[in-house]
């Protein structure tokens, strides 16, 4: 149970935390009065969650049936993976330009030490790491605007509840490539390069589109 002055807030966290990590499955309705149950909140700090939580598109308001998880379509994804294309780019010129750029590729290279020379990836394991990578390139970018723009649209968030769009074997050159790039202190390739990372998937799902 819940107890807090600022329930909606408590509420608004609990509730985002269980749409990313998929214990709310995507077009299933929320039933307010069982989750205000669960929380041991009232409607009203539960509503004002709800409110927060459509604002930043994780859940949507159909009239007169209530409030369920978002689907995103196909393209939902494209838009997504193109603010990750132009701001990631961003975040990855800032760090190969930052002081301690060796240190960041460092770290950077750790999430993808288990995979390398590994031709039996698990893909879930993996695809924890692909996040881990692209959640620390946005947090040590030092760019709080950026920063707030993720945390209000979760565009970046949002991506991976789509599982891996492309295979391990497609991407792992790529993240080493761009953490090289990191490492060497060359901001304009770092970013020439992440998003290129950003634009093959949005390529790919382009296709899937049309087709």
């Amino acid at each position: 149970m819940i107890k807090h002055s600022d329930l909606s807030k408590l509420a608004y966290h609990e509730l985002k935390k269980r749409i990313l990590k998929g214990n709310l499955a995507k077009g299933q309705k929320l039933v307010q009065e069982k989750i205000a149950a669960e929380l041991g909140i009232s409607r009203m700090p539960l509503h004002k969650a709800l409110q927060m939580l459509e604002s930043e598109f994780l859940i949507e308001s159909i009239p007169r049936k209530g409030y369920f998880v978002k689907e995103h379509n196909l393209k939902d994804k494209i838009d997504a993976f193109e603010c990750r294309e132009v701001l990631e780019g961003l975040a990855a010129r800032k760090l190969a330009k930052n002081v301690d750029h060796e240190k960041i590729a460092d770290k950077l290279a750790s999430f993808f030490k288990p995979y390398l020379n590994n031709s039996d990836i698990n893909n879930e394991s993996y695809r924890k790491a692909d996040q881990d990578f692209h959640n620390t390139i946005c947090e040590l970018s030092n760019n709080t605007v950026l920063q707030k723009m993720d945390a209000l649209a979760n565009y970046l968030q949002m991506t991976f509840t789509y599982g891996l769009l492309r295979t391990p074997e497609e991407t792992l050159p790529e993240h080493m490539e761009i953490i090289e790039a990191i490492r060497e202190g060359n901001g304009e390739k770092a970013e020439l390069l992440m998003r290129k990372h950003a634009t093959i998937t949005i390529d790919k799902l382009e296709k899937e589109l049309k087709a």
